[in-house]
């Protein structure tokens, strides 16, 4: 299970040397506490900015597709689309079996099936064969839906702010030591302590390339379990 904020901000100040954060003080927190809150947040958002497609972000979604409506929008917290993974769900009663849907980008549907779609009206068409990427942060999908068809898709979470000592972060666990050398990191840049903040991103680094061999390399056979220290 993640760690909570004010676990990974406790681990922080223990290295310091620091007065550890009572959970009752948590929200009021000054001086090096506060600057170690705002450290944690900062690693774990750079950790986030490095890939898309971190493994534990990944989540997946059933939108109840609507007859005759074309253009749905993604879930909260919504950062990237596998466009692989749409596929329409069975379901006996509506006539569907399961059903991959193929990728259009928005101009093709755009140029060749807008019109029909919307002159099939609440009606719609049939069931979708393909999916686009819809205007602004959404999808659509293409026949136009004649039924209440449930369609269900992989995609990737953004990176949600900590703020609450209770609060945890996707990242696993196991890597909570790339997370605390990330804030030392910028901790020490803070003091202007560059040959000490140098080392610390180093090791932030490799922390962070363990983590992409683990969650984001899909070949077991070169896969290295190695967590940097």
């Amino acid at each position: 299970m993640p760690s909570t904020y004010i676990n990974l901000c406790n681990m922080v100040l223990r290295r310091l040397n620091e007065v550890e954060i009572a959970t009752a003080e948590f929200l009021n927190t000054r001086g090096i506490q506060s600057l170690v809150k705002d450290a944690v947040k900062a690693s774990i958002a750079k950790i986030n900015q490095a890939e898309f497609e971190w493994g534990f972000n990944a989540a997946e979604f059933t939108q109840t597709l609507t007859a005759g409506q074309s253009e749905y929008t993604f879930p909260n917290a919504f950062k990237k689309a596998d466009w692989n993974s749409f596929q329409i769900q069975e379901n006996s009663a509506l006539g569907a079996s399961f059903k991959s849907l193929g990728f259009m980008d928005r101009d093709e549907w755009y140029a060749r099936h807008r019109d029909a779609d919307y002159a099939a009206g609440s009606a719609g068409r049939g069931i979708p064969d393909n999916v686009f990427p819809s205007h602004g942060n959404g999808f659509g999908v293409t026949p136009s839906p004649n039924a209440a068809y449930s369609l269900r898709f992989r995609y990737y979470l953004n990176y949600t702010d900590l703020t609450n000592s209770s609060d945890v972060t996707r990242i696993p666990e196991a890597f909570d030591t790339v997370i605390v050398d990330g804030a030392m990191y910028h901790l020490y840049m803070f003091k202007d302590n560059i040959d000490a903040a140098n080392a610390t991103y180093q090791a932030f680094m490799v922390g962070v390339k363990d983590l992409q061999t683990l969650y984001i390399n899909n070949f077991e056979y070169v896969r290295d379990t190695r967590i940097a220290f």
